[in-house]
């Protein structure tokens, strides 16, 4: 008695690939932040990082109070924003009470006085996160849980605190127009490019792990480089982390525009 014959499971005896399933899709996007390509890790932190951001802010928005981060670290400098009138003061020692240049009329006391703070509030506030991100990332990075590096696990914190910062409008600048889009504004005026930086250095430094273990409390930690020795880096990693810090040079840059247009570098 002959068998009946089998019907292809899809047309053209192409078999068809199953639905990715919500739990499968998550750990696939999971995976992307401990890719071997920089670029997928990068890819990852942005997936993910935009999403805690909005969901966080949302709630921090609509639940918390108005200035809860305000006197936090998370806002306030290492430091400090304190500018000079000194910059003010020698632009109108060397020109003089008003000055021309292409024919247009100018004060240097304000000129020198506003980019001079500028200049001097971005040096400040460049240096307070190149210490943060020296010890919460470079250093926190240098320790691994099976793939998980300590400075993800930094990085996950500081996007949840930068994102509740932002959403009880615990910046020490009034957001543009006082409305909901005049925070947004704020908020990617310069958190969000500083976030963007931090979350580049973050990936790009992922191999450097020193000593690692199984778990946390019951593993054994092995060591698998010395503290002390410079991590190799690719060469994308190395690009990453260049702009990594031009990135958060920017963003720097942006902010101490605002606290000198505000005038809180004189308070």
């Amino acid at each position: 008695m002959e068998k009946a014959a089998t019907k292809p499971t899809a047309s053209g005896g192409k078999t068809r690939t199953p639905a990715n399933t919500p739990r499968q899709l998550i750990s696939r996007w999971y995976g992307l932040l401990f890719s071997d390509d920089v670029y997928q890790r990068m890819a990852g932190f942005l997936l993910w990082g935009l999403v805690i951001i909005a969901v966080t802010w949302a709630v921090a928005f609509f639940c918390l109070p108005d200035g809860l981060l305000e006197n936090t670290m998370i806002v306030r400098k290492i430091f400090g924003i304190r500018g000079s009138t000194r910059p003010g003061e020698w632009g109108f020692k060397w020109l003089g009470e008003t000055a021309k240049i292409f024919g247009r009329e100018f004060s240097p006391e304000d000129l020198f006085g506003t980019w001079g703070n500028i200049l001097l509030v971005t040096g400040k506030i460049f240096l307070h996160h190149l210490l943060v991100v020296f010890a919460f990332i470079f250093l926190f990075n240098r320790f691994r849980i099976r793939r998980l590096p300590f400075g993800y696990l930094y990085f996950l914190v500081y996007t949840i605190l930068l994102a509740l910062a932002a959403g009880t409008e615990s910046f020490t600048y009034p957001p543009q127009g006082d409305t909901v889009l005049g925070e947004i504004i704020l908020f990617l005026r310069f958190a969000l490019i500083e976030w963007f930086a931090y979350g580049l250095l973050a990936v790009a430094t992922l191999k450097w792990t020193w000593v690692k273990a199984d778990s946390f409390l019951k593993g054994r930690w092995e060591k698998v480089d010395r503290f002390f020795s410079w991590p190799a880096l690719v060469r994308d990693e190395k690009d990453l982390l260049i702009f990594g810090l031009l990135f958060l040079l920017v963003a720097n840059f942006s902010e101490a525009k605002l606290i000198v247009f505000y005038g809180r570098h004189l308070l």
